[in-house]
């Protein structure tokens, strides 16, 4: 497949998004007051007309209890346990660091009623939670119209359909809906507006112009770059990005997901030579390496480093660390440096549409999901109300048509306008579903950040680590 036939196209994400800004104010009357203290809501029915029977259920939450997150989405399960007499709502940790431990309850017939990450289209690790029967087919729920005649599936953006509808060359339901999306993610380079002046530079186009702006911002006494040392994941985002610019996506998948060998390629030991000069040069954050990623991305907005690579929900993540800066935080984005000479579509990003599905209660043996009452969740947390919420306040990126991009982050428009031509990768080539794969992916990646491996051993491990990892595939692993 064609390096430019992947993921989103960022021209189709652009369309998507025109207008927005003057969507919030056409909003609806009933939307905007859906989610407000004192509003009476419309008791739902199902299409006997019953009223929804209340029940216990167990939604997933991104962040933990104490949060602007977790607030905004307990008052979404506060108001449905008010309008549905008998339901309590349990919020359960549905990050990154729990994803093992909730797949096990999945294949163990206890599963949240509500998750993410048991779907999207573009990622094959996903694939086999819809083919083996353990998430609920929500394309009947989604082409009913609400109250207002609008259809829910019409209130996404068309540009995402690639993520949320099931169309991937082995699919066995073309067509199906198997969750809906609540967050776009966009993968971006960070920075601290305020170093970048004091250094006298500018955001950087190429991989060269990038090296540059580390050894002018180190001159001036600031530490380029930002990373959480302990966190494997997100020291192996650049690792993605640098890889796909130099190699390109097909050479990345046909090792990661095929039998081709690193080593074979010399591009890749390229990569690992060009971010082995962050260590090498000492242009990581003081204490990185001891830094977990909360730990991390506060220490950069306390101005501790210029530059961090992180996705869109950095902003949402520490919300309340920036408000109690003691000044207003100057916060810009540009998109990853291109490569010169590179064989990727220098102008690819990564990110994807964060999904919301249900389990299937064919699969669940702990207890019964109530399918209707988890479908009123979604409907109400995906409403414009709660999306515009999250966009305003909590700087999302919002997957609903009519909703403004977040307002604050200098240079995000322009990330989306000049790579418009360009194509969105799913971020991690989703490997960050398979435990397994992104142990041998990422772990070399890590160890060559924190200086305790070179770019050739890096190289050796990686492969290793990959033949380990398909002879486990093989045996069933």
């Amino acid at each position: 497949m064609a390096e430019d036939q992947k993921g989103l196209s960022r021209r189709g994400l652009l369309k998507g998004a025109g207008g927005m800004a003057a969507g919030a104010a056409l909003l609806p009357q009933h939307l905007r007051a859906a989610s407000q203290p004192g509003v009476v809501v419309r008791i739902q029915r199902d299409d006997n007309g019953t009223p929804i029977a209340g029940s216990d259920i167990e939604v997933g939450v991104l962040y933990e209890e104490g949060t602007a997150w977790f607030t905004h989405a307990k008052s979404i399960g506060d108001q449905l346990e008010k309008d549905y007499p008998g339901t309590k709502v349990k919020y359960t940790f549905a990050n990154t660091a729990s994803d093992p431990a909730r797949a096990l309850r999945w294949q163990n017939g206890d599963p949240l009623d509500v998750d993410t990450g048991r779907w999207s289209n573009p990622a094959p690790p996903t694939w086999d939670w819809v083919n083996n029967g353990f998430v609920y087919n929500m394309t009947d729920e989604v082409a009913k119209p609400g109250a207002d005649g609008t259809v829910w599936k019409d209130t996404f953006l068309k540009s995402l359909d690639s993520f949320i509808i099931d169309s991937h060359p082995n699919t066995k339901t073309p067509g199906a809906w198997w969750g809906v999306p609540y967050e776009l993610v966009l993968m971006l380079m960070q920075y601290n507006m305020d170093h970048f002046d004091t250094a006298g530079v500018k955001p950087p186009k190429t991989w060269t112009e990038f090296l540059d702006v580390c050894a002018k911002l180190k001159a001036k006494g600031i530490q380029p770059i930002c990373v959480s040392g302990p966190t494997a994941p997100y020291c192996a985002q650049w690792w993605d990005r640098l890889t796909q610019r130099i190699v390109g996506t097909d050479a990345v998948k046909a090792v990661a997901f095929g039998e081709a060998k690193v080593a074979d390629n010399p591009g890749f030991l390229l990569a690992a030579q060009e971010l082995a000069k962050f260590k090498a040069n000492d242009w990581f954050m003081e204490g990185y390496d001891g830094a977990d990623f909360t730990t991390a991305q506060a220490l950069f907005f306390q101005g501790k480093a210029a530059m961090i690579h992180m996705g869109s929900w950095l902003t949402t993540e520490m919300v309340d660390v920036i408000k109690a800066l003691p000044k207003p935080f100057r916060l810009g984005v540009f998109d990853f440096p291109q490569y010169e000479g590179g064989k990727g579509d220098q102008n690819a990003g990564f990110g994807t549409a964060q999904m919301w599905s249900i389990a299937n209660p064919v699969k669940a043996t702990s207890h019964k999901v109530n399918v209707p009452l988890a479908v009123e969740y979604l409907k109400r947390f995906t409403n414009q109300a709660n999306t515009t919420f999250r966009a305003q306040n909590l700087k999302m990126l919002p997957p609903v048509a009519g909703v403004p991009t977040p307002p604050g982050i200098d240079g995000l428009d322009a990330v989306i306008a000049s790579t418009s031509k360009s194509d969105l990768i799913i971020y991690y080539y989703a490997i960050h579903w398979d435990t397994n794969l992104s142990t041998a992916w990422w772990n070399p990646i890590q160890a060559l950040f924190l200086g305790q491996s070179s770019p050739e051993e890096a190289i050796k491990a990686l492969d290793d680590g990959l033949a380990h990892y398909r002879s486990l595939k093989k045996a069933g692993g």
